[in-house]
């Protein structure tokens, strides 16, 4: 059995419901953040505690929970479930409302603790593949519930066998679950904006300083040498096609293997 938290009280998971007049169903209004224990403990949880923070702020919500009491059921619920390696996911909702539109009371707050199951092997040795989507996220630096774009194009998704978007308008953003970087002459790219800014992207970035954070223009994509995806959920992964049209040598190169060794956790 494993426990989450829901307003105020540690409960079985089954027990863990939201009342339909939640905000989130009726209008989607919700922030969310996840993260990772990793061989018992929690990397960086500071960092995604200040990102959630943002979130929830930018949102236009009033959170009573303080930043301390936020790690502290964290940690309650990673002793409890006792999860060497498992996932967190922080959902905030707008709460219940009476008349199913307006803000009424006090927003919703679930934590979920469940094990943790990462990608299969071969998505690292042999790289993965993407397609585009012409899309900017509304609020790219609010980590919102709304995934409205990825679900619809899941059966493109499934033709090009692709685990994520690219979006892009005239210059490239991000991904719908990770941010991008790409590699040129042993340069490496990322964008530098209309994203969101993830907790490994940051990581990266402290590591090599040398990584150039600039607008990348779209027709672009296809000069590069390589590209990889950074996020909580894969790390580092390699990209070897997007759109059905191969990245490079359509293989993992060289730099994205280095980034990947220097990067394990």
């Amino acid at each position: 059995m494993y426990y989450c938290y829901l307003n105020g009280k540690i409960l079985p998971y089954g027990e863990c419901n939201l009342h339909i007049s939640d905000l989130q169903l009726q209008r989607g209004y919700g922030v969310f953040d996840f993260f990772r224990s990793r061989n018992g403990s929690i990397p960086w949880l500071s960092d995604y505690t200040d990102r959630l923070f943002t979130s929830v702020q930018l949102s236009g919500m009033d959170m009573e929970l303080s930043r301390q009491s936020f790690t502290s059921i964290i940690f309650d619920l990673h002793q409890k479930n006792r999860s060497e390696n498992g996932a967190f996911k922080v959902i905030i909702t707008g709460g219940y409302s009476e008349n199913l539109d307006t803000v009424s009371g006090r927003e919703n707050i679930i934590i979920l603790n469940v094990p943790w199951q990462g990608p299969d092997r071969e998505s690292y040795d042999k790289g993965v593949n993407l397609i585009t989507q012409e899309h900017l996220r509304s609020n790219p630096e609010i980590k919102t519930l709304n995934y409205f774009t990825t679900l619809q194009l899941r059966n493109k998704m499934k033709k090009h066998h692709a685990v994520d978007i690219l979006f892009h308008r005239k210059t490239i953003s991000e991904a719908s679950r990770a941010n991008l970087f790409f590699v040129k002459g042993g340069t490496i790219f990322t964008p530098a904006n209309d994203i969101l800014k993830g907790i490994t992207r940051k990581r990266l970035l402290a590591m090599f300083g040398e990584i150039r954070v600039e607008d990348i223009e779209f027709d672009r994509l296809y000069d590069f040498d390589e590209m990889f995806l950074s996020s909580t959920s894969r790390d580092i992964t390699p990209v070897v096609s997007v759109d059905g049209r191969k990245i490079g040598t359509g293989r993992p190169g060289g730099v994205t293997k280095e980034i990947t060794e220097a990067f394990k956790v």
